[in-house]
């Protein structure tokens, strides 16, 4: 019965005097206890339950998770007298609350004391560095250096410093758009210059290319003239071999040649009755030879003859070279004297009859008469 009575004293007790004396830590939090402002005991780092005196003694928690100290964006002096605009913050988290409460006494004064001391501290880093470095190279050898000179610091307050960052380091914007219009101007530099170079490979390749072209048409052009000329030496081997055969048959289709070029469409010729190409076109059986009667093949072949002898004493007198005159003309004539119808005012000649022949060429607008006796050994050039 007296124990029993004991238990229920008890529980009445703990109903009513319980929440002030337990209290609880759980894993996230940091407790001190402290009486009348000042502690009492060593910090409370485990989780569990605890007991205090009651209405006496205060519980003050804190947490023991990372906390952030986040430093308001400033504009910093660096080493070439450059401002910069730093924004950067640290990560720490509460390691000694009894030392903590001791010095800052609540994360709010914590905050503003770290956020102090890492302005203070970045703002002497950033001055030994130049403001390219700073935006390049240095940032992270920065932080580094602010995290290991902060760290001390922070622990005299019972914070211990995991890392401190820079979030960003932008030009002030009285300078930021002439910054950006040199970084504009430098970017088209490079573009500009990239542009140039691949104009010269361009140039260069096309050059190449011309130049194998160039050399491709040559070869071409001198293999074109090597098959040309050889086929020209066949067909004058060819036709030398007709003429050969049928120099009847040459003097005709010479003719035709000729014709094909005197007669253009629509053309209208005035021959004189003694015109060779009349009596050709009269009697296609042969040139007339002065008489009514056609023209014997002896006639015919003569004359065939006579043009190629004539026309290698015309070209051999006018020294041509590749360029062949075109027969107009061919009679079959007899001459009066020795002089073949070309006399000389000065000279003398027997009243002779000479059989012969005359021939009219045309080159380059220009005509050009030769005469001959019958067999080719005297030929004049009587071109007035």
């Amino acid at each position: 019965m007296r124990y029993a009575i004991l238990l229920l004293v008890l529980v009445i007790l703990t109903g009513i005097f319980g929440p002030q004396t337990l209290f609880v830590v759980d894993e996230t939090q940091l407790a001190i206890v402290t009486r009348f402002g000042d502690p009492v005991r060593d910090s409370i780092s485990n989780p569990g339950l605890y007991v205090k005196t009651p209405f006496v003694d205060r519980v003050t928690y804190f947490d023991k998770r990372r906390t952030l100290f986040d430093a308001p964006p400033d504009a910093l002096l660096t080493e070439d007298k450059k401002r910069l605009i730093i924004d950067a913050y640290a990560i720490a988290m509460i390691t000694d609350p009894l030392l903590f409460f001791k010095t800052v006494r609540t994360p709010e004064g914590a905050a503003t004391r770290g956020t102090d001391i890492i302005n203070s501290d970045l703002r002497k880093e950033i001055a030994n560095d130049l403001q390219a470095e700073i935006i390049r190279t240095r940032r992270g050898a920065i932080m580094e250096s602010v995290r290991d000179t902060v760290a001390p610091k922070l622990d005299e307050f019972g914070v211990s410093t995991v890392d401190v960052r820079i979030k960003r380091a932008d030009f002030p914007d009285e300078i930021a758009d002439s910054i950006y219009e040199r970084m504009r101007a430098e970017r088209k530099r490079k573009a500009d210059a990239e542009r140039a170079e691949g104009a010269k490979q361009d140039l260069e390749l096309r050059a190449s290319v011309d130049r194998r072209a160039t050399i491709i048409l040559a070869e071409a052009e001198r293999y074109a003239n090597v098959t040309r000329g050889e086929g020209e030496a066949q067909a004058i081997a060819i036709l030398a071999s007709a003429l050969d055969q049928d120099p009847e048959f040459y003097a005709f289709q010479r003719s035709l040649d000729a014709y094909k070029i005197a007669f253009a469409e629509n053309t209208t010729m005035v021959l004189p009755a003694s015109s060779s190409l009349l009596q050709f076109l009269q009697s296609p059986h042969g040139l007339d030879n002065g008489t009514d009667t056609p023209a014997t093949p002896e006639s015919t072949s003569g004359l065939a003859r006579m043009e190629a002898m004539a026309r290698e004493f015309l070209s051999s007198r006018l020294e041509l070279d590749g360029a062949e005159p075109i027969l107009t003309r061919a009679e079959v004539v007899v001459w009066e004297d020795p002089s073949l119808g070309c006399p000389d005012p000065d000279g003398v000649y027997a009243e002779v009859i000479v059989p012969g022949y005359s021939l009219l060429f045309e080159l380059d607008g220009t005509s050009y008469e030769v005469h001959s006796n019958s067999d080719g050994t005297q030929m004049i050039d009587c071109t007035s």
